[in-house]
């Protein structure tokens, strides 16, 4: 199944961003695959106005960045 194919029938997901502040900023995404794209992109974007970013589905934590780490951490 390719990337083309994974939006079907593929559950919600949601990317957490979470500010140094600790504010935190919950966006729905169609499927995993489009958060952790999302996610990759606030990463370039605003990360050093970042302390977390994580992509959930179904209520459970897929992958997590945290400032300061070099790259994505599988949590699931």
């Amino acid at each position: 199944m390719g990337v083309h194919n994974e939006g079907l029938g593929a559950p919600p997901a949601h990317l957490v961003l979470v500010e140094q502040s600790g504010a935190k900023q919950e966006i729905p995404q169609p499927p995993t695959v489009q958060a952790m794209i999302e996610a990759e992109q606030a990463i370039h974007r605003l990360g050093h106005q970042l302390r977390q970013v994580k992509v959930i589905s179904q209520h459970t934590a897929v992958a997590r960045w945290k400032a300061g780490e070099p790259s994505w951490r599988r949590v699931a």
